[in-house]
């Protein structure tokens, strides 16, 4: 049986979102205060930690488990939403 390859598997989901968020952080320097970076840096560095569950390991059963789809929904809007934050903070930082 062949194994379904996802286009965004979860770890690249994480990928995104972590790197989008140490971005987010370096950015946040220069608008608010380096709190508000550091705290982005922490939550960015935290995603690409996360990055190796190891999907393209698991069986098709486990990749359709209930509790993974979850992960995948919350890894898509992790990725989704932290790029929103790099685009919002390029629009504050050239406005």
């Amino acid at each position: 049986m062949l194994k379904k390859k996802s286009l965004f598997p979860i770890e690249r989901l994480h990928l995104i979102a972590g790197f989008s968020l140490v971005l987010s952080g370096i950015m946040a320097f220069f608008i608010y205060d380096v709190e508000m970076a550091i705290s982005w840096g922490v939550f960015g560095a935290m995603y690409i930690s996360m990055s190796d569950i190891g999907e393209g390991d698991m069986s098709e059963e486990d990749r359709n488990h209930p509790l993974h789809i979850n992960r995948r929904v919350f890894g898509y809007a992790g990725a989704s939403f932290s790029l929103i934050l790099v685009f919002y903070y390029l629009a504050i930082l050239f406005n």
